[in-house]
């Protein structure tokens, strides 16, 4: 069976309830427990149990309830002995996401914020500042920034992929990027707004090709 292109949002709010936390870290296993219990914020608990949450119910909904994950590249997951598996997580604020797929994806999740002069000009070059002109000035560097985010965890570098070094650009009314450090033909972004929160998917799949499902707890 064909793994489902689908993103699952989660508000990790209802976490903060101790009955709530209990339950689900109960059914966490003990990796995951050991990342919660290593975290000291109460906010990066709640959002290490949410991404728990999340990757254990993307992969009951694929008929996946066993499994083990490795790490490649640098410190990207992947589900042990399925090559046909591939997610991505993220998280900011009390939001967390995670995408899954047949095919390698990047997922980035931010909330709404200003990006000053000195922030645009450092981490935003010329094709992006042009770019962002043409979107909504609420959402447009945040937008920007789930998606040069989102292709590099998409490629597995990281911070390693310059984030002003990657070009965001439209044509033929879809967005696309160039990266001297990344092959980028053939991917494609597709961004969501959910409340205070702009999402981005980076894929091979064409824009639109995820199903955006919340989920409740």
């Amino acid at each position: 069976m064909a793994i489902s292109n689908r993103l699952y949002l989660l508000d990790v709010s209802a976490l903060d309830q101790e009955k709530n936390f209990r339950h689900w870290y109960d059914l966490m296993d003990e990796n995951r427990k050991n990342k919660i219990d290593a975290i000291k914020p109460q906010n990066g608990k709640l959002l290490s149990l949410g991404a728990g949450i999340l990757l254990k119910k993307a992969l009951e909904n694929e008929g996946i309830t066993d499994f083990e994950l490795v790490y490649k590249g640098r410190e990207k997951p992947y589900i042990k002995d399925r090559e046909d598996v591939f997610f991505n997580l993220s998280h900011s604020g009390e939001m967390v996401a995670l995408g899954i797929s047949d095919k390698e994806i990047g997922v980035d999740i931010e909330k709404v914020r200003e990006f000053n002069d000195f922030l645009i000009n450092y981490v935003f070059n010329d094709t992006d500042i042009s770019f962002a002109k043409e979107l909504s000035p609420k959402w447009a560097y945040t937008r920007l920034w789930t998606i040069k985010e989102s292709l590099m965890k998409h490629s597995g570098l990281g911070i390693a992929l310059v984030p002003k070094k990657i070009e965001i650009y439209a044509q033929d009314e879809s967005i696309r990027a160039r990266a001297e450090q990344y092959p980028c033909h053939g991917l494609n972004f597709t961004s969501y707004t959910a409340g205070d929160y702009q999402v981005s998917v980076c894929s091979e799949y064409p824009e639109g090709s995820f199903v955006l499902e919340y989920i409740q707890i």
